[in-house]
């Protein structure tokens, strides 16, 4: 009987954006409309290579988009105790992975809208109206980034079968 085994990691990475603890809020007058930044280039960041991750590790990471766009300020935080401690050595490549993945993110900035009188900043959506104000503002923004891994592989025996002097295969996956 011979045997041979591949094992692999799959390693995944999901992200979401969440309000940031004691988060500034701003009102907004009746005729203005307040326009969220928006992403044009945020690509996932990469599973760390030498990382070495059984299970899950969830980041919590904040920043600036700016009123150009840009990512600035960024901050891995404990500020919620299901977050990796960021200053943890095991946590260092993903935070590290995250950070420089973050600054190649690029929005389309937030913005305040301010309209003429007698327009309903809910006639125009997209601020582009005759006469509205659009004032690029900077905003917090908060994601969690969870990293995870698991063991698998594949397992495949030969297995001899001396009276008809056959091989078979038999394949397990685990």
């Amino acid at each position: 009987m011979a045997l041979a085994a591949c094992s692999h990691r799959t390693a995944q990475v999901e992200r979401a954006m969440v309000l940031p603890p004691m988060a500034q809020v701003h009102a907004v007058e009746s005729n203005q409309r307040f326009l969220m930044a928006t992403p044009i280039h945020d690509p996932d960041p990469a599973f760390p290579v030498d990382a070495r991750l059984e299970g899950e590790l969830r980041l919590c990471v904040s920043f600036v988009v700016d009123a150009d766009g840009e990512v600035q300020d960024i901050v891995a935080d404990r500020e919620d105790m299901d977050c990796a401690d960021p200053v943890d050595a095991a946590a260092t490549p993903f935070v590290d992975a995250v950070t420089a993945t973050l600054r190649s993110w690029r929005y389309f900035g937030a913005a305040i809208c301010t309209f003429p009188a007698g327009i309903d900043p809910d006639s125009d959506p997209r601020c582009d109206g005759a006469g509205v104000a659009v004032d690029a503002v900077p905003i917090r923004l908060r994601y969690t980034f969870t990293f995870s891994a698991e063991r698998g592989g594949r397992v495949s025996r030969k297995v001899a079968h001396h009276d008809v002097g056959q091989m078979s295969t038999i394949s397990a996956l685990g």
